[in-house]
């Protein structure tokens, strides 16, 4: 089997504005064919450095395509990731972030869209508050619309001692469109301070009837 193992190192100044655009895909060399990617993308956010990151991952169906991502933000810093994962028969994503000092603000967007037969997409995220007055939201939406195709969602927030005045938030929110699809979401908040403001839920469920009617009668199908 084919492997690639790329990995990149971004670091952002102090003060630094940064875009950064991520994109994996591959070509589809018929069922006969099959590849594994296996890269890394490690991201360090000086004081006060701005960070946009998109991720798209689009392999072709027979891919393999496991992902770590690793953020460490410095004070008064900002970390915006926007991810759309649609590829690969077997997709995950290990995100790991964590806030080395005050005022630190990471928001998390995620689509995942699980539409072949037993194509699977995971994502496991950790996200360490460790300084105070830190901010974060994490909004995780997947679909599965095939038969026996699987998504997965483990995120965790872990808020220690010394980050008193947090403020995060995580929501995951799923939609299941065929017989036999599968979803497993596990949001998970561990708070050890005692003055934060926190929440996190999840939601899970197919369409009604008045909502297919309300599809149909506007020509999607």
């Amino acid at each position: 089997m084919a492997m690639s193992n790329p990995r990149v190192l971004v670091v952002a100044e102090e003060g630094a504005e940064v875009a950064l655009v991520e994109e994996h895909f591959g070509v589809d060399g018929g069922e006969e064919k099959c590849y594994w990617a296996n890269p890394v993308m490690e991201i360090v956010v000086e004081n006060g450095a701005k960070v946009s990151h998109s991720y798209v991952q689009r392999q072709p169906i027979k891919a393999a395509h496991v992902k770590w991502t690793v953020a460490r933000q410095k004070s008064s810093s900002t970390y915006n990731l926007v991810e759309v994962n649609t590829g690969a028969k077997l997709s995950r994503h290990n995100l790991h972030i964590q806030q080395l000092g005050p005022d630190t603000v990471t928001e998390l967007s995620s689509f995942h869209l699980s539409s072949r037969n037993k194509q699977i997409h995971d994502l496991h995220s950790r996200l360490v508050l460790d300084h105070p007055r830190g901010y974060s939201r994490q909004l995780h939406k997947c679909i599965v619309c095939e038969s026996e195709a699987h998504a997965i969602f483990d995120g965790n927030i872990k808020v220690n001692r010394f980050a008193q005045n947090t403020d995060a938030g995580q929501q995951a929110k799923c939609l299941l469109l065929a017989p036999q699809a599968l979803v497993h979401v596990k949001p998970n908040l561990q708070i050890v301070a005692d003055d934060v403001k926190c929440s996190h839920g999840a939601a899970i469920s197919d369409l009604e009837d008045q909502q297919l009617f309300y599809f149909r009668a506007r020509g999607w199908t």
